[in-house]
């Protein structure tokens, strides 16, 4: 679904959310912060908030780049789930889903990730699993990666988490290790536990880091 179709089915309050994230990103000078500014100054209005959906979803092109650092600056996030809410909403056909069902399927989905990571510890813990010696030396350089970047902060009585450095420096290895997106998700589960949310605190999370729009953003 196109981004000014989506923007058309949303109330004020959800888009005004996302609105506020394009307005920030433009304030630090992007990228295409000249072709912004031509398209701003050929509008009679004073906001973005004004404008159409069709010139909202062209200035949005513009900054897609720095959007998606912002997302991936998201994850980063140890309570956030992003990649857990992205998953459920990318798999629904009809794009736009009800709270009730929205939360039913946030149940099963914490349930399936839990099933999945109680296996995976299993196999690599189980000498005689189906993995390779090589791939599960592979799952445990990453975990311990993921768990130095996460518990140095601990130790040094700081905030738990995981930098953008930090982050860039797992995505690096991740890749280098060619381990899918899945064992990448299920080995950072194995060091950072899902934790079932309020539903309501679910939403607003998601709608303020601008992912709800991003998942159904795609033409």
């Amino acid at each position: 679904m196109k981004l000014e179709k989506i923007l058309g089915n949303l109330n004020s309050l959800e888009k005004n959310s996302f609105i506020k994230i394009i307005d920030n990103i433009i304030a630090n000078s992007p990228e295409n912060a000249r072709a912004i500014d031509k398209i701003l100054a050929e509008t009679d209005n004073t906001g973005i908030k004004s404008l159409d959906n069709v010139v909202i979803s062209k200035i949005f092109s513009l900054i897609e780049n720095e959007f998606s650092q912002l997302i991936k600056s998201e994850f980063v996030n140890a309570s956030s789930q992003l990649d857990i809410l992205t998953d459920i909403i990318t798999r629904d056909g009809n794009c736009i889903m009800k709270q009730d069902w929205f939360a039913r399927l946030y149940e099963t989905e914490l349930k399936t990730i839990s099933k999945k990571i109680k296996e995976l510890q299993k196999d690599i813990e189980n000498p005689k699993s189906e993995l390779s010696e090589n791939r599960k030396r592979d799952y445990k350089i990453y975990q311990s990666c993921v768990h130095t970047a996460f518990h140095n902060d601990i130790e040094n009585n700081r905030e738990a988490k995981i930098t953008d450095d930090e982050l860039s420096i797992l995505l690096t290895l991740s890749h280098q290790l060619e381990l899918s997106q899945e064992e990448t998700k299920l080995i950072n589960y194995l060091i950072l536990p899902t934790k079932k949310a309020e539903i309501d605190n679910v939403i607003n999370d998601h709608k303020n880091s601008g992912t709800s729009l991003c998942c159904y953003s795609t033409p």
